[in-house]
């Protein structure tokens, strides 16, 4: 929902946040034998904060959409970015935790003086089951106020915002037991009260830990609503152009280096909303891949939704749409099939320009790629993806790895495995490998070429 009077905001209501968690939770507990729930987690989006009063009430809530600090962050980038930058990992857009504090203190200065913790959305869950006050580094390296290399919150950076250390909460490592189901959480979720609640992880993390991304140069694709690209680094690796993001990774020591391709799943769920489709988003990648398949590589093209990331600014592509052959030449005329085709060769061509700029920085050289997400149920958009990269693609099990990432949190809070490591070691499992079609390789070769220079061409319009 929008602010009253508030360009650029986009916050959540946090009853029906709740009320939602509620719901999906009891949905999923339906299948599972009665008190046999050990330990529950939280896994939640990035950027998003909640700021809370000294009684725990929610003064703010924002998702990671939410643009009304886009001032104080292009001020704090003008003053101290690089600074930030090696500190944090991310430089200033305002769309972060740091910016929204900025902006509450200079427009509503009460409110702000009333703020006594600040949460990452999946926190601020977790408080609401167990009632303790903690982060932990995945999500909170999204915030601009954590150091990435220390793995702490940065003292630094509060120091130059002027921003109270007092408001940042303990810091606790991923799958530690933050706290017991509370009576009034385990009431509404039909659960035991005392249930160990753990500690989650951002929902990237959380999947390239379902994925089994543990060793350096490991990458893995989130492609969902948008394409996160995160590869695993033993170092802490920054681009001097800003390009990329760096963030705390699941486990202690590594570190995720990240692109983002932007709008994703969005975009073909779109399609689907847009031309016919009246179901679910579920639906839509069985049915319009299908229609798809049969379509010729490159008939059509897209250039909407995905982008080559540039985290050092924000990105609004000046122009979308579809680039196609002459009318008279298309038989029959633009169809569903050959839409979905080109926007799913769209976003396999963003995939592999983000791809190689994680390469660049990095100076490693992606040997195979996993995939999950919603896309990652359409067969013809993995086989696209390995095409174009010309590198085996992996999908796993568990297409939903977010929450599977979440679950190895819960499995090592309830004692069922010693560590993360060792919970991803033995939870992950893979389904399908495809493998690059070496006869594909000269015509996406060409098709890529043309997709990135027309998509340079059209930002620069």
């Amino acid at each position: 929902m929008r602010a009253e009077d508030v360009p650029g905001s986009l916050e959540f209501d946090p009853q029906q946040m709740w009320d939602a968690f509620v719901q999906l939770t009891r949905e999923a507990l339906r299948s599972a034998p009665p008190g046999k729930v050990v330990a529950l987690s939280t896994t939640s989006f990035r950027d998003g904060m909640v700021f809370l009063d000294g009684d725990g009430e929610v003064l703010y809530a924002g998702t990671n959409r939410d643009a009304r600090a886009v001032a104080q962050g292009f001020e704090m980038a003008q003053t101290w970015g690089e600074t930030m930058y090696a500190a944090t990992g991310r430089w200033p857009l305002g769309t972060d935790g740091a910016a929204h504090l900025l902006w509450m203190r200079k427009f509503r200065p009460q409110v702000y003086e009333r703020i006594d913790r600040v949460l990452m959305v999946n926190d601020w869950l977790a408080y609401r089951l167990c009632g303790a006050y903690c982060s932990e580094p995945s999500n909170a390296s999204s915030s601009l106020l954590f150091d990435v290399r220390e793995g702490t919150w940065s003292l630094q950076i509060a120091e130059l915002l002027e921003v109270s250390p007092e408001i940042l909460p303990p810091l606790l490592p991923p799958g530690a037991v933050a706290g017991g189901l509370r009576q009034e959480a385990a009431d509404a979720l039909g659960l035991r009260e005392g249930t160990p609640v753990a500690v989650g992880l951002a929902d990237s993390q959380a999947a390239c830990l379902a994925c089994e991304a543990v060793r350096d140069g490991d990458t893995v694709a989130i492609a969902g609503s948008t394409m996160p690209l995160q590869m695993t680094l033993e170092e802490p690796l920054m681009d001097e152009g800003h390009r990329t993001w760096t963030g705390a990774h699941a486990l202690d020591g590594l570190w995720s280096l990240e692109c983002s391709a932007g709008l994703a799943g969005i975009s073909y769920e779109w399609l689907w909303q847009a031309f016919g489709g009246d179901g679910p988003a579920q639906e839509a990648y069985v049915l319009m891949s299908a229609e798809a398949e049969a379509e010729r590589p490159g008939s059509v093209m897209a250039f909407m939704g995905p982008w080559v990331a540039d985290h050092g600014r924000l990105q609004f592509p000046s122009r979308v749409g579809f680039l196609a052959p002459f009318p008279m030449t298309l038989d029959p005329p633009l169809t569903r099939p050959k839409m979905a085709r080109a926007i799913l060769e769209n976003i396999a061509f963003a995939l592999r320009a983000n791809l190689g700029q994680l390469e660049e920085v990095s100076g490693r050289q992606v040997e195979a790629l996993a995939v999950c997400g919603g896309l990652s149920e359409s067969r013809l958009f993995t086989q696209v993806v390995a095409d174009v990269c010309q590198i085996p693609v992996q999908v796993p099990a568990v297409r939903e790895a977010s929450a599977l990432g979440a679950t190895m949190c819960a499995a090592v809070g309830a004692g069922v495995y010693e560590s993360l490591r060792q919970a991803s070691e033995q939870m992950s499992e893979w389904g399908e490998i495809l493998e690059p079609d070496p006869a594909m390789r000269g015509q996406y070769r060409t098709l890529y070429k043309r997709w990135l220079k027309t998509y340079h061409n059209l930002l620069r319009r």
